[in-house]
């Protein structure tokens, strides 16, 4: 096992320092976006390659050398976009790359180089500019009120590339502000007959955006405020972005959680006696914060995580428990189910 692991550190690492080379150098004209969208392929490998190594098969070394190779350059295309924001990315990210170099390929027939190229700049900018006009910034708001019935209530948040937020409460049920350059929100409220509990959905209006992450302009910011009084079941799915979800001031019974290529940061409160949180994440950062006051149970799985889970003991079976968690009167499960991942647990 520790061959195999050395195996793979070094062959991740030698493909990430050539990946950051080749991007330097101008080598690379990849639609890093499409690739990041191929991670559930690692999910796959990674599975067959545990299975593999349990079992003592020796092509467990042909398919960690897969992963070695796959699992850096599916994070490069993660992170590529922020680094093209910063610049470095200039003519090879343009359609007009080939137009560009034309410029130093010789002084021959230089009049009609000349013409050609000055063609090609105008086509450019006229790109650019509609390009820019199309990149118009919207905003909306969506308001649900709060009605003196309400003990429960369902939150049911789905997006794709881009900002997530939930943090300061509302007197609301819900408030929900949204800013994006492609696409927009919708937001539903349904009540049950019966029960009278509400189920808010908030989600794109269109399953499917064209969305150029390489232009670097490119906004999808979602910011939830929630009431404190409903005990609330949450439903989350979110693609590749960032999410800062601050449910510390909320009870929450139930919260299912889904990411893909994403950076994480989810802080869980003591407000519900008994707490059952599922995660199943991607290629994603994901830091979870708990309160001292609660007991927690984690059960873990997932083939290649990296985890820092410095103040809980494992009970065995890939499940750790906090510190006096028998005699805890809250207490809390988390279900961590991840893919190429990093996993951080820190109690507050």
């Amino acid at each position: 096992m520790k061959r195999t692991n050395g195996l793979f550190w070094g062959i991740f690492l030698l493909t990430l320092g050539v990946l950051f080379l080749a991007r330097r150098a101008g080598w690379l004209d990849v639609d890093w976006h499409s690739l990041v969208n191929l991670w559930p392929v690692l999910l796959i490998l990674a599975g067959v390659n545990l299975i593999l190594e349990r079992r003592g098969n020796p092509a467990a070394f042909i398919t960690t050398v897969m992963l070695a190779v796959a699992v850096p350059t599916t994070l490069f295309g993660f992170f590529a976009h922020d680094r093209d924001r910063d610049g470095f990315h200039m003519r090879w990210n343009h359609d007009d790359d080939d137009n560009d170099r034309n410029y130093s390929d010789g002084d021959d027939d230089d009049s009609d180089d000349d013409n050609g190229n000055n063609d090609n700049e105008e086509n450019y900018r006229s790109e650019r500019d509609r390009r820019d006009a199309d990149r118009t910034e919207t905003s909306s708001t969506f308001v649900e009120p709060m009605s003196a019935d309400t003990r429960e209530a369902v939150l049911k948040l789905s997006g794709g590339a881009g900002r997530f937020i939930i943090s300061d409460p509302t007197t609301e049920l819900i408030k929900a502000d949204t800013k994006q350059t492609v696409g927009s929100y919708s937001m539903s409220v349904d009540r049950d007959e019966t029960t009278h509990i509400p189920t808010i959905e908030l989600k794109p209006t269109e399953d499917k955006q064209n969305i150029d992450l390489k232009d670097g302009d490119y906004q999808n910011r979602v910011d939830v405020h929630l009431n404190t009084t409903p005990v609330w079941t949450m439903d989350v799915a979110l693609g590749a972005g960032q999410g800062d979800l601050d449910l510390s001031a909320y009870a929450v019974r139930s919260l299912k959680l889904a990411v893909g290529a994403a950076e994480l940061d989810l802080k869980l409160g003591a407000k519900a006696d008994q707490s059952d949180v599922k995660l199943d994440v991607g290629a994603a950062s994901v830091t979870v914060r708990v309160p001292k006051e609660v007991g927690c149970r984690i059960k873990k799985d997932g083939a290649l995580n990296i985890e820092q889970l410095d103040d809980f003991t494992s009970v065995g079976g890939g499940e750790f428990v906090s510190p006096g968690y028998d005699a805890a009167k809250k207490k809390m499960l988390i279900r961590f189910d991840g893919g190429i991942s990093k996993f951080k647990v820190v109690r507050y």
